[in-house]
């Protein structure tokens, strides 16, 4: 009996690296099968998806950066007509600077960049049409209508989200999917032509006295594709009140998330935890003004904070080096009315394919 007792303690961790070594096996040998039926069909298999979360997981990023450095030998760059647009003109090697405070930080922020013509339509679309009321935290499904027009006196749920497809008919939406300085910077950070991957817009309110997990209000990683760039762009004013984007500084970058969080997967990270881990000075909250725009890889650890004053409205572009990963429902596009996506239909088509 004491010598089993003397095991026990043992045990445990020998279960453990079992396990590990199991998990480790299993995704090797299921993502080349779930690559090949992702081409063959254009859908991740579940397996094959949640197989390049754990060897993201346990290779602490390295096994992300491999597939990367492959994907990018096979889909070179796209030699662009323009460089110019909202990010300014980042032609001759403008971009560099931007690319490198990417890889160092995880971020840049171009404060009031998208110009307040452009707000204002996005603002008149977000109060006209009908958005997606998410259920949150503990909250039963048929609590709340499933579609409803936003009133910023009477919130219904703590967010708000907005159709891809509605959005992909606004001009100013289709007008950024094609900006030549939005693409230029995120083909140099990718190191491949671009995709155009998860579009989205949201408010956030004040509806609940806390910060909501189901609404993306506590520390998390991002893990749907092997390498992205998000591109938040602040369409109200956002003070400490209002919910700013959070990031840690440097937390995307290969190993600098601890193992055993990511051992734990998807999980939802106090301010607590993460404050354990990271310097103060490297938890940035993002005040900015409407038209604000922040280049993200959100690998990092982020969250949008919870907003205890006026409600935040944020519209969220997504680049990609694939599509392989988590299966999003389909949009289209049904009519192409910017000019400036018109032109890059027809010059590289394969960007949009998500969507064209």
């Amino acid at each position: 009996m004491l010598a089993k007792a003397m095991q026990l303690p043992v045990l445990g961790p020998v279960l453990a690296a079992l396990r590990v070594a199991v998990l480790n096996l299993r995704s090797v040998l299921v993502l080349p099968w779930g690559l090949l039926r992702y081409r063959q069909t254009q859908r991740t298999p579940e397996a094959a998806y949640q197989a390049m979360v754990w060897l993201f997981c346990v290779s602490r990023g390295k096994f992300n950066d491999v597939a990367s450095r492959l994907l990018a030998r096979r889909r070179p760059k796209l030699p662009l007509s323009s460089r110019c647009g909202v990010l300014g003109d980042l032609d001759a090697g403008r971009s560099a600077p931007l690319v490198e405070r990417l890889r160092e930080d995880g971020y840049v922020v171009f404060p009031g960049a998208l110009p307040a013509e452009a707000c204002d339509r996005l603002m008149n679309f977000a109060q006209r049409t009908p958005a997606l009321v998410r259920r949150m935290d503990h909250e039963a499904v048929s609590s709340v209508p499933r579609k409803a027009l936003f009133d910023a006196a009477e919130p219904l749920a703590v967010r708000y989200d907005y159709d891809p497809a509605d959005l992909l008919n606004h001009p100013d939406v289709q007008a950024l999917l094609a900006d030549g300085s939005l693409l230029e910077v995120v083909q140099e950070y990718l190191g491949c032509e671009p995709l155009a991957d998860v579009l989205s817009m949201w408010w956030h309110t004040n509806y609940h006295t806390q910060p909501d997990a189901e609404a993306a209000q506590f520390f998390h990683f991002d893990m749907d594709r092997f390498k992205w760039l998000k591109i938040f762009i602040y369409l109200t004013d956002v003070g400490p009140e209002n919910g700013p984007h959070a990031f840690v500084r440097g937390s995307h970058q290969t190993g600098a998330i601890p193992d055993h969080i990511l051992r734990r997967g998807y999980v939802r990270l106090t301010d607590e935890e993460v404050a354990e881990h990271y310097p103060a000075k490297d938890v940035l909250a993002f005040s900015a003004p409407r038209g604000s725009i922040i280049l993200e890889d959100t690998r990092g650890l982020h969250k949008g904070a919870h907003v205890t004053g006026a409600p935040r409205l944020i519209l969220q572009l997504q680049f990609s080096n694939t599509l392989f990963g988590t299966n999003y429902p389909r949009a289209r596009i049904g009519q192409v009315v910017a000019p400036e996506l018109l032109a890059m239909l027809d010059r590289a088509p394969s960007i949009y394919r998500q969507y064209a």
